[in-house]
């Protein structure tokens, strides 16, 4: 008689699984989209950081080198000059590499007045840029983030160079 009883004790009931079951929904159904927010969330600021810390570079370099003037580089110098501070490119979240464009940002006679490094990645439907100073800017286009980085307004995105080293 023992032995019967023992047997019907020793397993979960059928309500009992469809239960734990049910709360393993629920917490799942509240944590999968807090975890993909955070991982947006930290890539947005991983890639501001990179951006700012390379606009930070270039405007270190442009202050220990006066002799450049108020020239940004060439797209052909960019790496020479961000290598001088960062031992090496930083990689956006997304992949890839960050661009870089050297740009006349009030069409006069002295090109190269302005530049953008930008993201070529969204994330969570922004793209980012930065510009001259280290401002940040983000948008829905690149365009969009690049004009509110430098406060230009292009139509294009620019002749971009891949800023790896």
């Amino acid at each position: 008689m023992h032995a019967r009883k023992r047997r019907k004790e020793e397993g979960f009931t059928l309500v009992e699984l469809i239960v734990v079951v049910a709360i393993l929904g629920f917490l799942l159904s509240i944590a999968i989209p807090r975890y993909l927010t955070a991982r947006t969330t930290a890539a947005q600021a991983a890639t501001k950081a990179n951006l700012h810390q390379l606009a930070s570079s270039m405007e270190l370099y442009m202050t220990e080198h006066p002799e450049v003037g108020d020239t940004y580089p060439t797209n052909d110098d960019v790496a020479s000059w961000l290598s001088a501070y960062i031992p090496k490119a930083p990689v956006p979240p997304g992949g890839g590499n960050y661009r870089y464009a050297q740009l006349d940002g009030d069409a006069d006679t002295n090109p190269g007045d302005s530049y953008v490094i930008w993201d070529p990645n969204p994330y969570g439907g922004k793209y980012f840029a930065a510009g001259p100073g280290g401002a940040i800017g983000d948008g829905t286009t690149k365009v969009e983030a690049i004009n509110k980085a430098t406060g230009l307004n292009l139509t294009n995105e620019p002749t971009p160079t891949p800023l790896n080293w």
